[in-house]
């Protein structure tokens, strides 16, 4: 039994001198929850002024909903629309516009389309922080 402890011993201190030499950490840019609202909250109002009463959603680095916003008078479907064209532009890194033109020209992302929550309607588009 000491043998087996020994051992697992040693296992354990290679594997703790080990880890440190080769990890390392990533170091990111992600948007703040203030910072995600703050934009959410400009768009809806910049649209408002131009007549429109739309959704917002900011989407963090893994597509994931941070901020939703429904203006007034928004229609029930502007939500869902602006969610994935939140996540279409993050996952491809371009504004939607950019990937609906690429369409004619890249058949691949005709094919795109048919993953679970791209969209290909274009009005979507990319903070900077989102390609750092």
């Amino acid at each position: 039994m000491p043998a087996t402890a020994a051992r697992l011993a040693l296992v354990a201190l290679a594997c703790a001198v080990a880890a440190p030499a080769s990890a390392q950490l990533l170091q990111r840019k992600d948007l703040s929850y203030a910072i995600a609202k703050t934009i959410a909250e400009n768009a809806v109002e910049d649209c408002k002024a131009r007549g429109y009463a739309v959704s917002v959603v900011v989407v963090d680095r893994g597509g994931d909903t941070m901020v939703a916003l429904r203006a007034d008078d928004a229609g029930p479907h502007t939500m869902e629309n602006a969610r994935r064209k939140a996540y279409t532009a993050r996952t491809f890194r371009m504004t939607t516009e950019d990937f609906v033109k690429e369409m004619a020209t890249r058949p691949v992302r005709r094919e795109q389309t048919t993953l679970p929550h791209v969209i290909a309607i274009p009005g979507a588009c990319r903070s900077r922080s989102a390609t750092t």
